[in-house]
């Protein structure tokens, strides 16, 4: 939920500085279809029906998981002379050393998860349970390895959208946020 608060103010910003939309509409981003469907291949798992999961034990869907960060990696690489690129790649490869150190989700704990007030995301708060529409797995702090890479940071009520975000989606959604501006203000060229 980061991100999307972070492409609406970025948006926002640039149209008060005379930024025009078509220049992101029409803003040539390399290797594009690629990032399309390392989100699409995320959408699969993210969206179905969270199962629990033995804490550290890889199945396809991990792979494939990891699979997509690393296309996502590509289409940075591809796009990294772009202003914030470098911040937006940075972040995807924080997460994803987190999220392979504790096989292939990232952690969150279940107080994090409470605060937040996403309880109705989980069937239990048990170490393994995955949150519902999200990348996250329940893990408690003491199972986290790079705990401060997961998501630890909550903004809960009064935030209109209750969100809990690790250090990797601060980097990327500040690196979207220059690309943003970059592309409305006509800052860089594909």
């Amino acid at each position: 939920m980061i991100l999307v608060a972070a492409i609406v103010v970025s948006i926002v910003a640039a149209l008060l500085r005379g930024g025009r939309f078509t220049r992101l509409v029409s803003f040539p981003l390399r290797w594009g279809l690629l990032a399309v469907a390392a989100f699409a291949i995320q959408a699969l798992f993210i969206y179905q029906t969270p199962v629990r999961k033995s804490v550290g034990v890889w199945g396809w869907q991990e792979v494939l998981f990891v699979v997509s960060h690393l296309l996502l990696l590509a289409v940075v690489w591809a796009n990294r002379h772009l202003p914030g690129v470098k911040l937006i790649g940075l972040g995807l490869l924080l997460n994803l050393v987190v999220m392979v150190a504790n096989g292939g989700w990232m952690p969150v704990t279940p107080e994090a998860v409470v605060k937040a007030g996403h309880t109705g995301l989980v069937s239990s708060l048990e170490p393994g349970t995955r949150v519902y529409s999200s990348k996250n797995i329940i893990l408690r702090a003491e199972q986290t390895k790079l705990r401060f890479l997961s998501d630890i940071f909550v903004l809960a009520k009064p935030f209109p959208i209750p969100t809990i975000f690790s250090l990797g989606d601060v980097f990327v959604a500040a690196g979207v946020f220059l690309l943003i501006q970059g592309a409305m203000l006509g800052w860089a060229e594909g």
